[in-house]
């Protein structure tokens, strides 16, 4: 089984991937939503490292 912080770290790097991808069809307005949703996954993962 993988733990429950490296599942959240993957399902960031899902959505920054799929953004790029949506960048790359054109499609920028759901590209920045996914690179948002990203980036707030990341910064989810420091502010849980920072605490221990």
């Amino acid at each position: 089984m993988v733990s429950q912080k490296k599942a959240i770290g993957i399902l960031g790097i899902v959505f920054a991937v799929a953004g790029g991808a949506a960048w790359f069809f054109g499609q920028h307005g759901p590209a920045a939503i996914l690179w948002g949703v990203a980036v707030l996954i990341v910064l989810k993962l420091n502010k849980r490292k920072k605490r221990r």
